[in-house]
């Protein structure tokens, strides 16, 4: 049986399992070059059938991840509808922005639904096997179904989906995912208070949420904690906003909020915003673990947990023996999400087998060849015979690699396949690198790390830790670690590590280890291969532009080493 899950909202992609294992998955913004695109996903769709040499009529059902719960509409209804009464009898005015909320919800499902039924008529899809599934389930199934556990909690958090924006659940592995709580309702998300100290910072919500996590590093929470302690609390393990002080939109700020903000600094209201999100979470989760004392691993899904201080928190929190964050956690997951919960659906089986992160497509020294020969006025390239020597030693010397090898990574991080790896020695290198690339950050560079290090390095680190896979979580770093690796450190003395096992990515972790062996290092810089506000390179002609616009030294392709001459 063929399940394809396809998403076509911000992010857009699609997910294919076969019988019980997830196959391929991959993102629209890799092949379409347009970052975090929404819409219908056309060349991922392409690319999957392709690659399983299959045509859409082998597809057996199709996974939406919104729209769902058709058959408890009612339900769904009556919930939000109770929590709309609650704020409504606190003041009458509320009524008019609840009313603005609904409709803004409700006229975009219902046009993301239209449209993507239209595309699929077109694409001679049958409507008939199409499945509509609640999109915080379809978080809920992402984490769950991927994750280690034969048994968790699962928590999502995010802006909105199908009138929600949060859910707590309980995954068995045999018996498959049961709601806990309903909990939190589309105008009570963190993810659109998160989102709108984002664009009230001048940057992007839904894209710069990283930004504000590493602003906060510089400010002080005490200076504005207060303001945010007003707009949203976590009571009896429920999360409530006050509509008297805030608005549920990314962009239209209520006029108190906008006076509040006004006297304080940027820093100083990331750190606020920052350190109350971290506590509201915190109280939040911690409820639910003490009321399910057996349970001791938890699972993260929703945009809300791409924060890596949420996540460390979550993480220290008394009474959980693992936390597993699913690497593609926000909106760009569902599909795979969606995908995993149609597999439960149709034949009450638990988990889909997904083996890793690396399901994109993949580029043979052939056909990278067959590249480079139509750029040979401008380059120099060679077949390497020792990749881990040679890379490493040119890392010695100070150079910035793109390393573009084997199947590109599903999510956003970069985890070896598509990295940009540099020597982690250089505090001025967060300058001076991010400026080659055209970003800007207030976040340090990620480290990779080789899993027979990482307790040297990582304070309270421990090899069950499956978090710590993904750059998916901070930690404390170690004062040796900090004062050899300073490129990778943040002023706050933790780094979001990439932890490398040598049967996850055997050519990376060679690579990496070799480089430890030969300075006394323990890491070095991981960055993702792409410049400011593009994806990450997909194909070979992508990563020679980068090359080519002299955002990095030396590119490795394959088994080439190709350089500028």
């Amino acid at each position: 049986m063929y399940i394809l899950g396809i998403h076509n909202a911000s992010d857009a992609g699609v997910c294919l399992i076969k019988d019980q294992k997830v196959i391929s998955a991959v993102n629209e913004e890799r092949f379409n070059r347009k970052k975090m695109y929404a819409g219908f996903p056309f060349k991922s769709l392409e690319f999957i059938l392709s690659n399983h040499n299959l045509n859409i009529k082998d597809i057996d059902y199709f996974a939406y991840g919104w729209c769902g719960k058709k058959n408890d509409i009612c339900d769904y209804n009556i919930k939000f509808s109770n929590r709309a009464y609650e704020e409504c009898k606190k003041n009458n005015n509320l009524y008019k922005l609840i009313h603005e909320r609904v409709i803004v919800e409700n006229k975009r499902d219902n046009k993301r639904r239209v449209d993507f039924e239209k595309e699929c008529i077109k694409l001679k899809i049958d409507i008939k096997k199409i499945l509509y599934l609640d999109h915080h389930q379809s978080h809920a199934w992402s984490a769950f179904s991927s994750s280690p556990f034969k048994q968790s909690l699962i928590f999502t958090l995010d802006g909105r989906g199908d009138l929600r924006s949060g859910l707590v659940s309980y995954g068995d592995s045999k018996k498959g995912i049961k709601e806990l709580s309903y909990l939190v309702s589309a105008f009570d998300g963190l993810g659109f208070l998160y989102g709108q100290i984002t664009y009230y910072l001048g940057f992007t919500p839904h894209k710069h949420e990283g930004k504000v996590t590493g602003l906060a590093a510089f400010g002080n929470p005490k200076k504005t904690i207060n303001i945010f302690k007003k707009i949203v609390s976590c009571k009896n393990g429920e999360i409530k906003c006050n509509l008297n002080e805030y608005r549920p939109f990314y962009t239209k700020l209520s006029k108190k909020l906008l006076i509040k903000l006004k006297k304080h600094s940027k820093e100083d209201i990331a750190a606020g915003v920052q350190k109350h999100c971290e506590d509201i979470i915190y109280n939040w989760i911690k409820y639910w673990i003490k009321k399910n004392k057996n349970i001791k691993n938890i699972c993260l899904a929703g945009g809300v947990f791409g924060n890596v201080k949420i996540n460390q928190i979550v993480s220290e929190i008394k009474g959980i023996k693992n936390v597993y964050v699913f690497p593609h956690m926000a909106d760009g997951g569902i599909p795979f999400g969606s995908a995993a919960l149609a597999k439960y659906y149709l034949s009450k089986k638990g988990k889909v087998k997904f083996d890793n992160m690396y399901s994109g497509p993949i580029f043979k020294d052939k056909e990278i060849l067959k590249e480079l020969k139509k750029n040979y006025k401008i380059l120099n390239y060679k077949l390497l015979k020792n990749k881990p020597l040679v890379i490493a030693n040119k890392l010695i010397e100070g150079k910035i690699i793109g390393l573009f090898d084997g199947k590109m990574e599903y999510g956003p991080r970069a985890l070896g396949n598509r990295s940009i790896l540099a020597n982690p020695k250089d505090s001025t290198i967060n300058t001076w690198l991010n400026k080659r690339l055209h970003r800007t950050e207030f976040m340090p560079f990620a480290p990779v790390t080789p899993v027979e290090y990482a307790k040297k390095c990582f304070i309270n680190w421990n090899k069950s830790h499956v978090a710590s896979k993904f750059m998916t979580r901070t930690y404390r770093c170690t004062n040796n670690f900090i004062k050899k690796h300073p490129a990778v450190v943040h002023i706050d003395g933790t780094a979001r590590p990439q932890v490398i096992f040598k049967n996850d990515n055997l050519n990376y972790y060679n690579i990496v280890k070799k480089y430890c062996e030969l300075t006394g290092d323990m890491a070095l810089v991981n960055t993702s291969f792409n410049a400011h506000e593009e994806p990450i390179v997909c194909k070979p002609k992508e990563a020679l532009k980068t090359l080519q616009n002299k955002a990095i030294d030396i590119l490795i392709m394959g088994n080439y080493l190709i350089e500028l001459k």
